[in-house]
């Protein structure tokens, strides 16, 4: 649909007619596409081209399942542990990298209870790849390319211990990729019921701070492996994009999720070739957003905790207490610190019964 835009700022841009003239080249717009429109190109094309590089796991060619997600998630929140909650990192000096983690702990985060599953999801990461190029012709001596596994290999150790390894080929492209995500916003991804919402949600956290983007339907079907299927565009919308827009829009206004997408069509003649997204975003506001965070965790830790999949009954509770501690957002953060002393220093059969105790005593839980 359109070239040249990862150019250098500092370069002269203009309009002229229907083409727009960046460094000598030109890019051409569709017919279709109005002028307000242009807004979006010149932004890209004034777009520092580091950001579209720390991006490209983002944008990059894949498809994965919503289980093997999850473990993706978790390696993300392990690598932002590890590297940037510490600050300045050089991506030039990994190694690969190996993630170790009890059986019980991934299964909980990833909301599993089949280890079968769990294998047969390491496994499939091992043999797919993650594909990807840094926008330069082949024929440009410039030319990057990359094609690696999403983890070397998978290993299910006595005594219910995981160890999973990482490339350091890919480890700086997650390393890079967690800087858009905050703890709260990796608890969202893991708690999405769709693989499509998944990709959107990526999508969102990496355009949020700009307020949108344009998603080119080609790009976007190389980037989600869907070239070959939902051919027809209304397929494709009904199935992946509106199925996500609305996964997302409704968890946001529960306050369960901290950003989600409108969408318009750019059309050529009749055809649609592309998606204008606006991204909404709590982050301008920062006090709602804290809070929505914290409810969000807390909420999420005490269903784990109180397995309220097996327990109806629980999750009836758990609700009522989160709307009680709602109407005063530091006892919030005073639950949130109690659960994370009850897992830091109790044993995990303790956890359901040492918390009830709590919550008993200081509010009624056994009344609510």
């Amino acid at each position: 649909m359109f070239t040249g835009l990862s150019e250098p700022k500092g370069k002269k841009i203009h309009v002229k007619g229907k083409k727009i003239h960046v460094k000598g080249k030109k890019i051409h717009v569709k017919k279709r596409l109005q002028r307000k429109d242009y807004f979006f190109f010149l932004y890209f094309c004034f777009m520092d081209t580091a950001l579209i590089q720390d991006n490209r796991i983002t944008s990059a060619r894949y498809e994965l399942t919503l289980l093997e997600k999850r473990i993706l998630y978790v390696l993300i929140k392990d690598i932002r542990n590890k590297y940037v909650s510490k600050g300045n990192v050089n991506t030039t000096l990994f190694d690969d990298m190996i993630i170790n983690i009890s059986s019980t702990n991934l299964l909980s985060q990833i909301k599993e209870t089949n280890p079968k599953s769990v294998k047969n999801a390491l496994r499939k990461l091992n043999s797919r790849v993650f594909e990807c190029d840094n926008g330069v012709p082949e024929s440009d001596p410039e030319h990057e390319w990359l094609i690696v596994n999403f983890i070397n290999y998978g290993k299910w150790k006595k005594q219910g211990g995981i160890e999973f390894q990482v490339s350091k080929e890919i480890l700086p492209f997650f390393v890079e990729l967690t800087k858009n995500f905050t703890e709260y916003s990796l608890v969202v991804a893991m708690s999405l019921k769709s693989k499509w919402s998944q990709r959107f949600y990526e999508i969102c956290c990496q355009w949020k701070n700009a307020g949108g983007t344009i998603l080119n339907l080609k790009d976007l079907r190389k980037q989600f492996e869907l070239t070959d299927k939902y051919v027809k565009y209304n397929t494709l919308k009904k199935y992946v994009i509106s199925a996500a827009h609305k996964e997302l829009k409704e968890l946001y206004k529960k306050g369960e999720c901290d950003v989600y997408f409108e969408f318009s069509e750019l059309k050529e003649s009749r055809s649609v070739e592309a998606l204008r997204l606006k991204i909404i975003s709590k982050d301008k506001n920062t006090e709602v957003a804290k809070d929505v965070d914290i409810t969000h965790i807390v909420r999420e830790q005490l269903y784990s905790i109180f397995e309220v999949e097996k327990k109806p009954k629980n999750k009836e509770k758990i609700q009522k207490l989160i709307s009680f501690l709602i109407l005063n957002t530091e006892k919030l953060y005073t639950v949130y610190g109690k659960i994370q002393y009850t897992k830091d220093k109790k044993p995990r059969s303790e956890w359901q019964k040492y918390l009830r105790a709590v919550f008993n005593s200081e509010y009624d839980f056994q009344n609510l």
